[in-house]
């Protein structure tokens, strides 16, 4: 014991503290070999009373009983936003103090979340801290395009709309005028939020629950991102989605109709990279859902062999798929059948405000001792309408029909 001073009731309370504070959790083996330590401590006393042989009896047992569903950390491995739930334990002092005075306090962070709801009952079982999370979509176009930071509610760029005109001129003849003319083209920002009310309970007392925020709520604002960045109509808050018709970008153009022997999803991406490349820009990626590139992959002639057109399909030293120089992206957020051709680079993400968590009271919280937890995000995406040929989005099926060679 830390005190010597104690007395022998003042011993025998502490231990009993000490067991039902390591209770309240999932004990680890590290706490049982503590909680030995402290008895060890009460049996070494040359005198023990009635009472405390009694004690030395009952902590044995707590011990025995706590022992067998005791488990053996894990080595923690930081995901993308398990860095939150560092600040979020760094800063769970500072969190109940806020929430106590009716305040909000912010984390920055990067991703992240928390599930507002447990059942079960692990007591006389095994328990596994590895929560069975739910299966999220791959990412693959955030990562990919150009991404930075914003200060105001709208981004502006200036299009050049009209180059100045040239002409070859006759000795003492008169020149041509150039005549080049400008615009402002002005994008908004939109915010994706999403929130989740968990009891302080719950906050006290299943404490691996908070690392879970990184796996529900903040991975699901940078899903939805993910989402947006493809599919987002541009209407209302959200924002605009490179295959949607908001962002305009064009299709194929019509230069290969009926020239392609046999044509197939590799011949139609050859295709799609020639008509980017014939308005002076490099496509770097493709972006198709699984079905399709597995499709793709297991394209075979009439006699069952499979087709391997000059350009390859092959893998990257890092796995990626590569088609025509052109680096592929699965996902599972581009329809089945559809594919996109483009130059990513050309993509343009800010944000105003990064991934971000507030911890908070709302409506009638206080009165039913809970907290209310929001991630939120404001962004904005857009590519500059000058540089809108450097992309090619359509219908396979439609267009491999118009390539194909009669």
């Amino acid at each position: 014991m830390e005190n010597t001073n104690l007395t022998t009731e003042e011993v025998i309370s502490k231990l009993d503290g000490l067991f039902t504070e390591k209770m309240q959790n999932v004990p680890t083996q590290e706490d049982v070999a503590g909680l030995k330590s402290e008895l060890d401590s009460l049996k070494g006393l040359e005198e023990k009373s009635q009472e405390i042989e009694k004690a030395i009896a009952k902590f044995e047992g707590r011990i025995e009983a706590m022992s067998e569903k005791a488990i053996t950390p894990k080595v923690e491995r930081l995901s993308i936003g398990q860095s939150l739930f560092k600040s979020y334990a760094e800063n769970i002092e500072a969190i109940k103090d806020a929430v106590e005075k009716g305040g909000k306090l912010n984390l920055d962070v990067k991703t992240t979340t928390i599930t507002a709801d447990y059942t079960g009952d692990y007591a006389l079982t095994d328990f596994d801290t590895e929560v069975d999370r739910s299966v999220r979509n791959r990412y693959g176009i955030l990562e990919n395009v150009n991404t930075g930071a914003t200060s105001g509610k709208f981004v502006t760029y200036v299009q050049q709309t009209a180059t100045s005109g040239t002409g070859w001129t006759a000795e003492g003849g008169a020149k041509t005028e150039g005549d080049p003319t400008w615009s402002e083209i002005s994008e908004e920002v939109k915010k994706i939020a999403s929130y989740v009310k968990v009891s302080k309970e719950m906050l006290e007392d299943l404490s691996f629950i908070r690392a879970e925020i990184d796996n529900d709520l903040m991975e699901q604002v940078r899903v939805g991102i993910e989402q947006a960045l493809l599919t987002g109509t541009g209407a209302g808050n959200q924002i605009k989605g490179l295959i949607d018709a908001s962002m305009g970008l064009p299709g194929y153009n019509g230069n290969f109709d009926d020239l392609v022997q046999d044509a197939n999803i590799s011949d139609l991406l050859r295709v799609a990279k020639a008509q980017i490349e014939a308005s002076n820009f490099t496509p770097t990626h493709v972006v198709l859902n699984p079905e399709d590139i597995a499709k793709l992959q297991l394209t075979k002639a009439s006699d069952g062999a499979y087709t391997y057109p000059m350009f390859l399909p092959v893998q990257s030293g890092d796995g990626e798929m590569i088609i025509a120089g052109m680096r592929v992206i699965s996902s599972t957020f581009m329809p089945v059948g559809d594919y996109l051709v483009g130059d990513m680079s050309r993509v343009n993400v800010r944000f105003r405000n990064n991934i971000a968590m507030s911890v908070g009271l709302d409506q009638d919280d206080f009165t039913k001792n809970m907290v209310t937890i929001l991630a939120e995000a404001r962004l904005v995406s857009y590519v500059k309408n000058n540089q809108k040929p450097a992309f090619v989005y359509g219908d396979i099926a439609t267009d491999l029909a118009l390539i194909l060679k009669p």
